[in-house]
């Protein structure tokens, strides 16, 4: 079938869908398998249509990629029933570039190191991976709050806990929710990964076991000294690196938190292959992962980034980023802690 016929099939559907049961069916098993609940009819119709277009875009997309026409594929998921606009408002944050560039007292701080070049490490590796050792945790979904920032400063110093001591240890992201607001982090409403490990350095952090995950802020800090688990001596930040220099950092510290644009809304369903879309603007940072590994390929090669939004996104929970184009501006910031 050609793509434009195949496209036209799928408006006509979305045309007669008011009366059409196998959309029904499956509108009501998304709801289920996402436990979505609409108190209003009016509401559940609203959110039913944009579920629906949402769903043609995806449609379209696959064919394209069906076609070799695109190098990733999309899915339904647990965004389906949101606009790219409520999307961005609920998973992005547009201060994150901001605050990037912002020479606040935590860069100018004695124990903190602004490198401009990464020591050399010698031939790197083909490919690493930390996600496939003991350094990487499961993927958590941060749900209707904007931690990705925590998420990634977390996983960060997770990796680097786990080569000192040799045993993997989850820390506390809500923690560093609670706590950093004199880091001038924000709380659920975002922020920078950098921020938190000053705030790590000066006080220490729980364990996600004694400081749980609310994706929410609580009213007030609950963090207690007696059940610290580690600190931190400062942290290390590079940007506007060259691609060696940023694999070079990952293969020879581990995990890193790195800021990039994630607003584009084929992001919202991106389920696999290696995503390359010249539309990922790298002006327009806005979100945090944990980088964790590449794979060099000819010409280029990809990126391994863990998320924050669940395993249901990506490859469970993880996306391949092509290397060599500087793809959603990922070469932009990296930061990790130092032990």
């Amino acid at each position: 079938m050609e793509l434009s016929l195949f496209v036209m099939c799928i408006l006509t559907v979305v045309s007669m869908a008011s009366a059409n049961p196998i959309i029904d069916e499956e509108w009501e098993i998304w709801k289920q398998s996402y436990a979505k609940s609409y108190p209003r009819v009016e509401e559940d119709q609203a959110r039913r249509a944009v579920w629906l277009e949402n769903l043609v875009k995806i449609a379209a997309h696959n064919a394209q990629y069906s076609q070799g026409n695109s190098t990733y594929e999309m899915s339904m998921n647990q965004f389906g029933d949101l606009t790219p606009v409520e999307f961005v408002q609920l998973y992005t944050d547009a201060r994150i570039y901001e605050m990037a560039n912002y020479m606040d007292e935590a860069l100018l701080d004695v124990e903190v190191e602004e490198l401009e070049e990464v020591e050399e490490v010698g031939a790197l590796p083909r490919s690493v991976d930390w996600s496939q050792t003991d350094l990487v945790g499961k993927v958590q979904n941060q749900g209707p709050c904007l931690s990705c920032y925590a998420f990634g400063a977390i996983g960060a110093l997770e990796g680097q806990l786990a080569k000192r001591t040799q045993q993997y240890k989850e820390l506390s992201v809500q923690n560093v929710i609670d706590c950093s607001d004199k880091y001038k982090n924000y709380g659920c409403q975002g922020g920078i990964p950098y921020r938190a490990f000053q705030y790590i350095r000066d006080n220490g952090i729980e364990s996600s076991k004694s400081y749980p995950y609310k994706a929410k802020k609580n009213t007030e800090c609950l963090f207690s000294s007696s059940k610290s688990v580690t600190t931190i001596k400062g942290f290390r930040r590079i940007k506007h690196y060259e691609d060696k220099n940023l694999a070079e950092m990952v293969a020879s510290v581990g995990p890193i938190a790195v800021i990039i644009h994630s607003s584009h809304p084929s992001w919202m369903f991106y389920k696999s292959g290696i995503y390359d879309n010249d539309e990922c603007n790298i002006k327009h940072i806005d979100h945090v992962v944990l980088l964790v590994g590449y794979v060099d390929l000819h010409p280029k090669g990809y990126w391994i980034i863990k998320n924050s939004w669940g395993p249901n996104w990506g490859e469970d929970g993880y996306m391949r980023l092509i290397k060599g184009k500087n793809m959603c501006g990922i070469n932009y910031s990296a930061s990790y802690p130092v032990i």
